[in-house]
């Protein structure tokens, strides 16, 4: 048994980023438990099965944090903290446990049974035929109808013979108009089950089930690691407010915990816990995808908004928000688990306007107030909502499988690893078994490679399609966590085809095998070099504040004629500014030497150097100003 409890030792700290990929996840765990053996946790995020492992380690270091305050009572229990965390990652890894986890709604069992079979291990041979017999299985009577239909056209046109004559194609046309009646049916049950096959929550077999689903075992889980009851969810404010240890560098939250959660109904990922967005729920629709003692504690001492026949309760802002909330948004495989359907008010129309805005702004702030309110989803408590639209939130690696960027620092004041989980393709020249962590600045900005040849055309377009998808999802990932300064904090940990993914059903050889490598995953980050990260860091840092500034430098003095104005206005404040005007004259005369320092050091540098970005890691950043998210 690894040893968390070892509070003489002198510990570090560190940030931990981890990557979706469905049952690969269970990587996670354990590289958690080898890390504890040297680090502490200050800020935890992940996506999907990383959102999975996030929200566990978080609840596990805010139940070592609270045996070491001796605020808990029974914190003497094994099951809440880092030793808890190890009965979590046995049971994870069981034979059978994972599949149990996932259990298709009523209706779905037949299509849960073929996705299954198709994302296994089985023979291409094996596959078609399940895909054969699932349709006849799903759509029986159109099937037969269909058959009977032909064969009896064919009986009335030329008797036996006619039959006999029809036979083929009538086979073909039931298996045809079967397979759309399929498609048809699955569709219907999955938009009843909130767009999945499996909600996370039990199913009702005619003869019971006493294996607990994916939603439920995993708030069991969080309530025991964090030490507290199934009816008080640990909220992300309590992470927050966890109780410090005496060495413990100052920082405005104890323990942060991020997931990554995508908007399908905006297109655009979504970090949680929701800084400034306000959301709502119907009773009716989370209580098919969470606890009813979680639910009951978002609802205590709340009352609805009122619409028509339907009741909106207000989503927990910011940190009062359950972990176990935020997570279910981060894991929402698209088709396999339902998505999470939140709600926006929409406000009745401004006389003057030409777009919905939320009542009463006839203040100075006006303007401010109004867009503040449309890019929060409305005021607190919906005062005003004439209606409620609904966005459907579903899986982070939608928009960003590797949220690499969370908890980045310029200048970090502690490392922030990150955990890979490859194919053993994308892990060409490097061991196809051995967790890589790179120990040289040379090492990790390879591109990857997957090969879009095939033996047949039918594969190989399968292979280009899904090659797009892979690219439109994980570009902007890829190039971050190959840039220096980033890339030699990433452990890669190659799986092969047998392990992880859409493997629901894993032998325990094949479990064992990827517990192994979670383990080594944890330990390599030993080797760390944090002098060398952050001196990366600084050239980093130092090259790209230079071009930028030599940028902003160059455009603010090449004025064009015809939008000089512009350039007084910031250089001056007159002509006066249209909007945003800065509110005190101290402000507008710090913003007015904030310009004329950086068009100085800019002029400087771009005409007498030293130019700071030779010799600085290849390839260069660049500064840009996005939105965070």
């Amino acid at each position: 048994m690894l040893d968390h409890g070892n509070w003489g030792l002198r510990m570090k700290y560190c940030d931990l980023v981890m990557k979706g990929g469905i049952t690969s996840g269970l990587v996670y765990p354990n590289a958690v438990l080898a890390l504890t053996q040297q680090f502490r946790f200050k800020n935890i995020g992940g996506t999907s099965a990383g959102a999975i492992a996030a929200a566990i380690t978080a609840a596990a270091a805010y139940g070592d944090r609270q045996k070491r305050s001796s605020e808990l009572p029974g914190v003497g229990s094994p099951k809440i903290g880092f030793a808890g965390l190890e009965g979590v990652a046995k049971k994870l890894t069981a034979e059978g446990f994972i599949f149990g986890l996932f259990q298709p709604a009523a209706g779905a069992r037949n299509a849960y049974r073929l996705l299954v079979t198709l994302t296994g291990e089985g023979s291409q041979l094996m596959k078609a035929a399940t895909m054969l017999l699932a349709v006849l299985i799903i759509a029986p009577i159109e099937a037969v109808l269909t058959l009977a239909i032909f064969l009896g056209l064919g009986l009335w046109i030329d008797g036996l013979p006619g039959v006999w004559s029809a036979a083929v194609p009538a086979a073909l046309c039931a298996y045809a108009a079967a397979a759309a009646f399929a498609v048809l049916r699955i569709a219907r049950v999955t938009r009843r089950n909130l767009l999945g096959i499996c909600n996370g929550m039990p199913s009702k077999p005619w003869l019971g089930n006493s294996h607990p689903a994916l939603t439920e075992w995993l708030h069991e889980a969080i309530q025991e690691l964090s030490g507290k009851p199934t009816n008080e969810p640990l909220t992300f404010a309590e992470l927050w407010a966890a109780p410090r240890y005496d060495d413990e560098p100052k920082s405005e939250q104890a323990i942060s915990l991020q997931m990554i959660s995508t908007d399908v109904s905006h297109h655009e990922p979504r970090s949680i816990p929701f800084e400034n967005a306000r959301f709502w729920f119907r009773q009716d629709q989370f209580e098919m995808l969470f606890p009813k003692s979680v639910i009951a504690a978002m609802i205590r001492g709340k009352a609805p908004t009122t619409i028509g026949e339907d009741e909106y309760f207000e989503l927990p802002h910011a940190g009062a928000l359950p972990v176990v909330v935020g997570m279910r948004m981060s894991l929402s495989f698209p088709l396999l688990i339902s998505a999470v359907p939140l709600h926006e008010a929409q406000y009745r129309r401004h006389e003057s306007a030409a777009d919905d805005v939320a009542p009463n702004q006839n203040s100075q702030d006006s303007v401010l107030s109004t867009a503040e309110a449309l890019t929060t989803g409305g005021t607190p408590g919906g005062a005003g909502a004439r209606s409620f639209r609904v966005c459907w939130f579903s899986d982070g690696g939608i928009s960003s499988n590797f949220p690499i960027h969370l908890f980045d620092a310029a200048l970090p004041r502690w490392p922030t690893f990150a955990i890979n989980l490859v194919g053993t393709r994308e892990n060409e020249g490097r061991s196809s078994t051995e967790v890589f962590l790179p120990s040289e600045n040379n090492q990790g900005w390879q591109q990857s490679y997957n090969s879009i040849a095939a033996p047949s055309a039918a594969r190989e377009l399968s292979n280009f399609l899904f090659g797009i998808i892979a690219t439109m999802q994980n570009w902007r990932d890829l190039l971050q966590s190959r840039a220096p300064g980033h890339r030699d904090r990433i452990a890669h940990v190659p799986l092969s085809s047998e392990e992880g993914g859409l493997n629901l059903n894993m032998p325990q050889s094949v479990l064992d095998s990827v517990a192994a490598k979670g383990t080594a995953a944890g330990g390599v980050f030993s080797r760390f070099s944090f002098d060398n990260h952050y001196w990366v860091r600084w050239r980093n840092v130092a090259a790209a504040l230079q071009r930028y500034i030599i940028q902003v430098a160059e455009n603010a003095k090449s004025t064009v004629p015809d939008y000089a104005g512009a350039h007084s206005m910031a250089e001056s404040g007159n002509p006066e500014p249209p909007s945003y005007q800065f509110r005190s004259q101290d402000r507008q005369a710090a913003a007015e030497a904030l310009l004329k320092s950086l068009e100085e050091n800019g002029a400087e540098w771009s005409d007498l150097g030293p130019d700071l970005t030779i010799g600085a890691p290849r390839p260069l950043p660049q500064l840009r100003i996005t939105p965070t998210y």
